[in-house]
């Protein structure tokens, strides 16, 4: 099996990630031209790195998945890590020579020290491939296309959502500004009820989906999906209004 990872200015990360996936048979890091030594760190720690400019998430996995040697292939985003229980039940599935196409694994979330419990956010996610028979669609937020069953697996990925706050909003902010430039592009526009429908995702999550109950850091994350919500629709409004104009390619446009 391989394992493909994505970055840029990870190394933070990079290591922590990179550790947890040593029992992978290979590990391509495909590296959208970083600025600090997340390259070097990669490479101290055996993975094979592509240098590739960044061309949109759905893309740029498409690419780490194609340039994989082994027909299966784990895909890890850099501020994550495997836990010993996926590794050693991902090479449990795949001795039995499993038909299906591709796994959902489950996705754990960190946030302000505390690992998330509720509030909707023990997510799962399809992360283990036969990648000839998935593929990624060309968007801000990768979609995978699978031609075959899918499975699940019960072991989860560890995601530490962002050191603090401030670097975790500003980066969904980003996001957001560049979903609404690649959905303006395509002839989207601005919609109130799209905000209104933000506001009852965060009442749902907080409240009905128990967020409460993980303190603060429940809070906040509930909070982040209404931020996402109207940022991308206030984006979206000075783009009609011409205060500001959209890229010819958003996908391209980095946002670490």
């Amino acid at each position: 099996i391989s394992a493909a990872v994505l970055t840029r200015n990870e190394e933070a990360n990079i290591g922590r990630c990179l550790d947890s996936l040593g029992w992978a048979d290979e590990v391509v890091v495909v590296d959208a031209e970083s600025t600090d030594r997340t390259r070097e760190i990669a490479e101290s720690k055996g993975a094979r790195v592509i240098v590739r400019p960044w061309h949109g998430g759905g893309e740029q996995y498409q690419f780490a998945v194609s340039s994989a040697r082994s027909r299966w292939v784990l895909v890890v985003d850099a501020d994550e890590e495997v836990s010993e229980e996926l590794g050693r039940e991902i090479s449990a599935v795949l001795s039995r020579n499993p038909t299906e196409a591709a796994f959902r694994v489950p996705r754990h979330n960190r946030v302000l020290g505390r690992w998330l419990r509720f509030g909707g956010w023990r997510e799962s996610e399809v992360r283990l491939l036969d990648k000839e028979r998935t593929r990624y669609l060309r968007r801000v937020h990768p979609r995978v296309i699978v031609d075959g069953r899918l499975g699940r697996l019960r072991a989860p990925i560890r995601h530490h959502v962002a050191p603090d706050l401030a670097e975790w909003w500003l980066r969904a902010v980003r996001i957001a500004r560049i979903e609404a430039e690649a959905g303006y592009v395509e002839g989207q526009r601005f919609s109130g009820w799209r905000v209104v429908g933000g506001f009852l995702k965060f009442l749902r999550r907080y409240t009905l989906r128990l967020g409460f109950l993980d303190g603060w850091a429940g809070l906040c994350a509930s909070l982040s999906r209404l931020v996402y919500v109207v940022v991308q629709q206030a984006s979206l409004l000075e783009l009609q209004r011409g205060l500001r104009t959209a890229s010819a390619d958003p996908l391209r446009r980095t946002f670490r």
